[in-house]
């Protein structure tokens, strides 16, 4: 009995260990999706593609480059004679990529975002949210199209925008 006894002391730490690195296991899904997304700056675009979105594409999902096009032209603006009638947008390969954003705007001076995507599985749910904190008390609207590029492996997943 003392020898089961001490075998089993001996294997406590190696089973310990284990039971440890399967709890601390990552959810490959969610850290996946979130390394894989990359996050847009407003400018990405350029000022000949900023024209501000209608009541109907404050949430935008773009699958392809027939859709990137017919969107951004209709934001394509003429402000200054900038010659943004032959702007050019910049190149996105809808292969790997699709391209989804949500209108945010706020008062303030500034503004702070912080942003995640994360992923339902069981759903086929992506969630992309957006904390926007406006700071200051400047008389100010503060206006943001949040674009995010999206491994194309989740086209058939649904995709919800959350706002805070």
């Amino acid at each position: 009995m003392l020898k089961n006894t001490t075998l089993i002391q001996h294997y406590i730490p190696l089973i310990l260990l284990v039971l440890l690195a399967v709890s601390c296991e990552k959810n490959e899904n969610v850290e996946d999706v979130i390394e894989q997304v990359e996050f847009l700056e407003s400018s990405y675009f350029g000022i000949c593609f900023s024209g501000t979105p209608t009541g109907l594409d404050t949430e935008v999902i773009i699958t392809d480059n027939e859709l990137y096009f017919e969107y951004f032209n209709q934001k394509r603006i003429h402000p200054y004679n900038l010659n943004c009638d032959t702007a050019i947008l910049p190149h996105i390969d809808f292969n790997k990529y699709l391209l989804i954003g949500k209108f945010t705007n706020g008062g303030g001076c500034s503004v702070k975002y912080d942003r995640q995507v994360t992923v339902e599985e069981e759903n086929n749910k992506l969630i992309y949210k957006i904390d926007a904190d406006y700071f200051g008390l400047c008389e100010m609207l503060i206006v943001n199209m949040n674009w995010a590029l999206i491994p194309q492996k989740y086209i058939d997943y649904s995709i919800e925008f959350q706002v805070e």
